[in-house]
């Protein structure tokens, strides 16, 4: 089969916040024409949804008003600073004992840092039974960064809807190459081959999981990689609950994790990790309005099934390990959440690895 030729100097491999942000800072450095993004035609785009007329931001992902990332030139426009209010309800039907606590275990790590009940209820929420065993340690340092250390932490809320991040990168036009399947990576001789296309490149940069990199790459072995999902509902409703509010549900006997504000009228509601996506939707609503009581009119609109979203555990077996090795010392990074598969935010990443 003929397949068109392409070089670049930059090929970035997937398509999201990460991928677009990594675009922009690269635009420090290189020309628009150096970069090419390859993006898989069959992928949904979720940076947005729409909704009747309503396009908005369908994850919750905040930009930190302490970060290097926020206070770069990135958001120099950026003049809308409301900050994320997060409230936690009263504990409920909730019975841990120490004894159930495996040492070394995430709860563990939660119980020596006093937060008792209110944590180990949330994270038996987010991570099921799982959390009380093993390590989780990518979530534990988040924790530690996040709320132990003495380091700024204030969340950006949505901005008419939308991500501040979207707000960013929303007009931002790198030149796409849709693909329909890769067929492979050979990364010895810096080249990519997708069903239409061949692509030489000097660097590539690489957000999609780091399994499937190592497949394209011919790697003949599956790595064990573990993470978790997450289920959203939206709901719609007249009045009674602001833009940029966050609730985490601590009734261990509901379905809720938590539900975030995007606008005054619209919000969006996650569910237990680990719980089956089979839930009466009017059991939520009847949640959600003990969680919020002055809601009026409200509307079930929507549903996001992500079954990726939280890698939970460090990569530590020897292949992967050497294969990632391997491939950048060829001049391929793995790159962003999934990429170098680590549960972090965008701000927490190492941008000047692509750069």
């Amino acid at each position: 089969m003929s397949r068109e030729f392409l070089q670049t100097k930059i090929c970035i491999l997937g398509y999201g916040f990460t991928s677009l942000i990594a675009y922009k800072k690269l635009l420090e450095k290189y020309n628009h024409n150096d970069i090419l993004m390859l993006k898989n035609a069959s992928a949904k785009d979720i940076l947005t949804l729409e909704i009747d007329s309503l396009i908005f931001s369908p994850l919750p992902i905040f930009p930190v008003l302490e970060s290097d990332l926020y206070k770069s030139d990135m958001f120099n426009s950026e003049e809308y600073k409301e900050s994320i209010k997060v409230s936690y309800t009263e504990v409920k039907n909730f019975n841990l004992t120490k004894g159930e606590i495996k040492n070394g275990s995430l709860a563990s790590f939660m119980l020596s840092n006093n937060s008792i009940n209110k944590w180990l209820c949330i994270g038996l929420k987010q991570w099921g039974e799982n959390f009380l065993n093993k390590p989780f340690n990518q979530i534990q340092a988040k924790i530690k960064n996040h709320y132990l250390s003495k380091n700024g932490n204030t969340r950006i809320g949505y901005k008419n809807s939308l991500s501040p991040y979207y707000d960013t990168v929303k007009d931002l036009t790198p030149s796409i190459v849709k693909y329909k399947e890769i067929s492979s990576i050979d990364y010895k001789n810096s080249l990519v081959t997708t069903d239409s296309k061949k692509i030489r490149y000097k660097k590539l940069i690489s957000t999609i999981p780091v399994d499937k990199l190592l497949s394209f790459c011919k790697f003949n072995f599956v790595p064990n990689l573990e993470y978790y999902g997450s289920y959203f509902l939206y709901f719609q409703y007249s009045e009674g609950f602001s833009r940029n509010n966050l609730i985490y549900d601590c009734d261990f006997d509901s379905n809720i994790l938590r539900i975030f504000s995007i606008n005054d009228n619209f919000m969006m509601v996650q569910l237990k990790s680990y719980k089956s996506i089979k839930i009466d939707s009017s059991i939520i609503e009847n949640q959600i309005l003990k969680l919020v009581p002055s809601i009026k009119n409200l509307k079930l609109r929507g549903k996001l099934i992500l079954p990726m979203s939280y890698p939970v555990e460090n990569i530590s077996d020897k292949k992967t390990l050497n294969a990632i090795k391997i491939i950048t010392k060829q001049n391929i990074i793995p790159f962003g959440r999934f990429g170098e598969w680590k549960y972090v935010d965008l701000h927490e990443l190492n941008w000047r690895k692509i750069q």
